[in-house]
């Protein structure tokens, strides 16, 4: 049962952390003020009103809060992430996380590449749980770690020790009555294209997603001057995005506009999830009034019409003109 090695003591039961506010956040991530230690260096994307991805390091850890499922239900929709992300083979061992101070469901899982999908060298590992915080709500917790490190699978049991407890640790309600509507940076309101969704959207983050694209951004304050911690958010961000888009490729940097801000932009391209075609993605952050901003746009290819992303084809307008190539 090596594969449950490391497991995390009960946790108490604490009250759930206030709202964020529209600035004040800190330089590590938009954080509320019990979790900014814990959650140190972890960068947020928005997945959709209901869930968030953290990236932190060598992990990846989210939160989906789910209405009107059991907790075995939740439990294997997210197993269908899991293997989604990481294809098969996967190594999975059924057992119980002690978390809110009850036992709750849960898997570890393994991607290795010996005989039977379960020695090393391994690619990744990681866990799954379930907690149920209300009557009629569920919290699905997972967590992916690169090369199924031992530290970094502790690691995610601490934030799911916290996550279980307090919630989404940027302090947000997720669900999607609390979208903000209509979308907005600090400096400008965003348009939804006809036919598409808000995914999400708070003070500091978002997703628009429509069929054929998607925009998502992240905001952070203040940024530090004369520090890497721009390219550092930009590319720990990047890692997430190609994580979880199974076959993606090597990353190129390319000399862009984001906001009209010259910079550069990580583009990079993998399969798309149903087969038709290709995903482009364009990634970049940038200083916007002292507020640390990324923003990803990804778009369908445009097959024999050339490279969607490239100088001959426009960004989608779910993206609203934050890209440009120069």
């Amino acid at each position: 049962m090596g594969l449950w090695g490391v497991l995390g003591a009960c946790q108490a039961t604490v009250p759930v952390a206030p709202a964020v506010p529209a600035v004040g956040v800190t330089s590590t991530g938009p954080f509320v003020a019990d979790a900014r230690a814990l959650f140190d260096g972890c960068v947020p994307l928005p997945d959709s009103a209901t869930s968030r991805t953290y990236r932190c390091g060598g992990l990846a850890v989210w939160l989906d809060e789910l209405s009107d499922v059991r907790e075995a239900q939740a439990l294997e929709a997210g197993r269908a992430r899991v293997r989604a992300r990481l294809g098969p083979p996967l190594a999975e061992v059924a057992g119980e996380l002690p978390l809110a101070g009850q036992p709750h469901p849960s898997v570890r899982f393994a991607k290795c590449t010996g005989p039977e999908g379960e020695t090393p060298p391994c690619h990744a590992g990681g866990y799954l749980t379930t907690v149920t915080p209300s009557a009629g709500r569920v919290r699905q917790l997972g967590c992916v770690v690169r090369d199924n490190a031992r530290p970094e699978l502790g690691r995610c049991l601490e934030l799911f020790a916290y996550l279980a407890t307090r919630g989404n640790p940027e302090g947000d309600v997720l669900a999607p009555s609390a979208l903000v509507k209509p979308p907005l940076l600090p400096w400008r309101l965003l348009g939804v294209p006809e036919g598409c969704q808000l995914a999400a959207s708070t003070t500091h983050t978002g997703r628009i997603r429509c069929e054929r694209s998607t925009f998502s951004w992240s905001l952070f304050y203040p940024v530090q001057p004369g520090t890497a911690q721009l390219e550092r958010w930009r590319d720990q961000s990047v890692e997430e995005l190609r994580d979880a888009l199974p076959g993606a490729s090597a990353v190129e940097m390319r000399d862009c506009y984001l906001e009209s801000v010259p910079t550069r932009c990580a583009r990079f391209t993998a399969p798309a999830p149903d087969g038709g075609g290709d995903v482009v993605v364009w990634a970049g952050g940038v200083d916007m009034q002292g507020r640390g901003l990324f923003a990803a746009c990804s778009l369908r290819s445009a097959g024999s019409e050339g490279s969607a992303g490239s100088v001959d084809v426009p960004f989608p307008a779910a993206c609203n003109g934050a890209f440009a190539v120069r």
